[in-house]
């Protein structure tokens, strides 16, 4: 049997998530307390046996909290259950949540006395499972097609022996830097596809753009050291059994250099077996182009 539990943080695009893995063939379920979730699961595992469901999804939030006991006994009955399970961790901003929930005038689930509060004390008390999560999605400038793009990505490599998920992201540094990234560099060195008119208006994601960008030698120099710099890095990170590593490329607009740049590790660091790739171009995402 496989089993997918998505979880994360209210507000975060759990429903948007649940529906794209019943899209992808999954018998979905939500907010099933913990202590009747390992019963459901165990009398599923069983009908296997008969043919019955073999792809299962179950959605996990503060809701289906009970008590603090509750979180360690579930995990505790799948594994003696012995079912192969991953888990997929949705995250936000708080500032982004709080903008959701601004916009849809919805209740949070916890109940305290500011609605920023609620978030805060979510974050904390979701720690745990979020530190047991295969995956971690931060959906803060993701459009809910894109969020599906990452869920099908994640579902095809849990297949295989993934042991770092790798997420690329272009910025511009105009419009801030990610506070996610472990790693960040800058290739605003580089000439400028902006001053060109024939190329202002396309992006990264253009081949003349692309083209002109990867062109120059200091632009191949520069390349080289990046990824020669990650490829080095993969191996201690998985060693330290590290399952996400994001790698911020900036450049002053996020549209041409960095895009380009992001484009071209994709490609490469497919190559390698034992890590799995996103990209995301995040001034895209925010209507910045």
């Amino acid at each position: 049997m496989e089993l997918i539990i998505l979880t994360g943080l209210s507000g975060s695009g759990k429903s948007t998530g649940l529906k794209t893995l019943e899209d992808l063939g999954f018998f979905t379920m939500d907010n099933i307390p913990f202590r009747f979730a390992g019963v459901i699961l165990k009398d599923l595992k069983n009908s296997t046996k008969d043919n019955g469901v073999k792809r299962i999804a179950l959605g996990l939030d503060i809701r289906t909290i009970i008590n603090e006991n509750d979180f360690n006994t579930f995990f505790n009955e799948i594994d003696n259950l012995n079912i192969d399970y991953k888990i997929i961790f949705l995250e936000a901003s708080t500032q982004s949540i709080l903008n959701r929930y601004n916009l849809t005038r919805r209740k949070h689930p916890l109940t305290k006395e500011t609605l920023l509060q609620s978030i805060e004390d979510e974050i904390f008390l979701m720690e745990d499972i979020k530190d047991k999560a295969n995956l971690i999605i931060d959906t803060s400038f993701l459009s809910a097609k894109e969020l599906s793009r990452k869920i099908e990505v994640a579902v095809t490599s849990f297949s295989k022996n993934i042991l770092l998920n790798i997420h690329l992201q272009s910025f511009g540094f105009k419009h801030g830097v990610p506070i996610d990234a472990d790693m960040i560099f800058d290739v605003r060195t580089l000439p400028n596809p902006y001053y060109l008119d024939e190329l202002r208006e396309q992006t990264g994601l253009n081949d003349e753009v692309y083209d002109y960008v990867m062109s120059f030698e200091t632009s191949r120099i520069l390349y080289d050291k990046i990824l020669d710099l990650i490829t080095f890095l993969i191996p201690g990170y998985i060693k330290d059994e590290k399952r996400h590593l994001t790698i911020g490329i900036g450049c002053s607009g996020g549209k041409h250099r960095s895009v380009s740049f992001v484009r071209k590790l994709e490609k490469d660091l497919k190559n390698i077996s034992e890590v799995n790739i996103f990209s995301i171009h995040r001034e895209n995402e925010r209507g910045n182009w």
